[in-house]
């Protein structure tokens, strides 16, 4: 079968991506180009002869090849309908939110297992969803793909900074075990108390008259809401803008396990911004400690300021330049939109080549 009879068609984490949405650069959605690994990804498989779009274009009939091949990335709704179509393939499905963000997404592991080719998480052991695990063999690490290839010199090169602050989203919270939504505000309070800390995000300034229709966010926010008010400077437009006007930022993951290491570090790195981390408890595993503040090595909030108040430009120095260094590494070569591209084209030659399609293939 020639390689122009298989098409490929992605379910996106969120279907305001449909249309292919995904992969057009010039995206409403594609904020500080996030889309990158999926445009970067279809312009590979187009060098294949192979063509690329949103799932719901396969779900509405507008396109398909003789072998369609379906990968999900979050989306657990459509699956099982495409399940019975003979004409299509189910390759692998990404788990990419935590179980205290889509708890859902955890207690459906066993059908995805059943169901695809390959799932793949943060860490395929069942650490931190042990209640959803089942020892499936095609279970995979997730690499979570990232924008840049390097060092953003725009943003790098800025060089009046400000001091200290946290780019978060105030959402709804799952207060589970491991969850750091809450941490998150004693980290604000205790910081706005101590000296200056400075807050963007959506959702941050809810006036307290609105509690009766915001009443799944914790208690927490609202014992500090006059404090996170106080330190709120409202949403931004691009993130790597806001953290290069500053020298460091708290780069809180939504819960602590082992292996969710998502964009939020990435980007500090890449505008040459001192990320203070807390999540994934294997980080250096994956990112060298020189590159980073480990939470984790300060036993409160106080002895954290002390520490950044007395660095030195020296010091500061240093972490930008291990962070320059790490990025032109063999180690960060796991998170680049290429590694993902290739490790996707892997996963559809075994496909293709497992259900008897394009026996000679010049797909490499």
């Amino acid at each position: 079968m020639p390689v122009k009879d298989v098409m490929v068609f992605i379910d996106p984490s969120h279907s305001q991506f449909y249309q292919d949405e995904l992969f057009k650069e010039t995206s409403k959605w594609n904020r500080d180009g996030q889309f990158a690994p999926f445009i970067y990804l279809s312009k590979k498989l187009a060098e294949q002869g192979i063509a690329t779009h949103t799932a719901d274009y396969l779900l509405d009939h507008k396109v398909s090849g003789q072998v369609n091949i379906y990968v999900s990335f979050g989306i657990t709704t459509n699956y099982i309908k495409l399940s019975q179509d003979k004409n299509v393939i189910l390759q692998s499905f990404f788990i990419m939110e935590p179980p205290v963000v889509a708890p859902y997404l955890y207690g459906e592991i066993g059908n995805l297992a059943k169901s695809f080719a390959k799932v793949y998480l943060h860490n395929a052991e069942g650490v931190g969803y042990e209640r959803y695990f089942a020892d499936q063999p095609n279970l995979r690490k997730f690499f979570w793909p990232q924008i840049e290839d390097g060092i953003i010199e725009k943003f790098w090169g800025n060089g009046s900074r400000n001091f200290l602050m946290m780019i978060n989203s105030n959402k709804k919270p799952n207060l589970k075990a491991n969850e750091l939504y809450t941490e998150r505000i004693r980290a604000l309070v205790a910081l706005k108390r101590l000296g200056s800390v400075d807050l963007y995000g959506h959702g941050w300034d809810i006036p307290f008259y609105k509690i009766r229709q915001t009443r799944y966010f914790p208690w927490i926010y609202w014992r500090h809401s006059k404090v996170l008010r106080s330190i709120y400077k409202g949403s931004v437009e691009s993130k790597y803008e806001a953290l290069s006007r500053y020298k460091f930022a708290l780069c809180f993951e939504n819960m602590v396990m082992p292996g969710y290491l998502t964009e939020k570090i990435f980007d500090c790195l890449f505008v040459g911004t001192i990320p203070i981390y807390l999540g994934a408890p294997d980080i250096e595993q994956y990112i060298p400690k020189s590159c980073f503040i480990d939470m984790r090595d300060f036993g409160s909030y106080g002895d954290l300021h002390a520490y950044l108040r007395r660095m030195t430009d020296e010091d500061i120095f240093s972490f930008r330049e291990s962070a320059r260094e790490y990025l032109s590494s063999q180690q960060y070569r796991l998170f680049t939109k290429e590694k993902f591209a290739e490790q996707f084209e892997a996963d559809l030659l075994e496909t293709l080549k497992q259900h008897g399609v394009l026996e000679n293939s010049k797909i490499s």
